[in-house]
């Protein structure tokens, strides 16, 4: 199963998890969630993150915010990726 993103690339948090998924060869679906226009703030979203906050991510049933949190996950859980990070 696909790595789903959710990211608005206004955001800088939402971008470095975009660029650390590229930059590893990470296979990953953006789904763009557009910021100025409420839909961080549906109830879909909020299923996904009760926070209502970019960046999201879901990898199969898992679903995991906040960059730092994601970043150390993406580090872990996929092969592949440097220990530098």
């Amino acid at each position: 199963m696909k790595l789903n993103v959710y990211a608005d690339r206004m955001s800088q948090p939402s971008r470095a998890v975009v660029f650390f998924c590229k930059v590893n060869g990470i296979d990953y679906e953006e789904i763009k969630v557009h910021i100025p226009k409420g839909q961080h703030l549906t109830p879909e979203f909020e299923a996904l993150n009760l926070m209502q906050k970019l960046p999201a991510i879901a990898d199969g049933r898992f679903k995991l915010f906040e960059s730092h949190a994601i970043h150390i996950y993406l580090a872990y859980a996929f092969p592949g990726v440097a220990d530098y990070w």
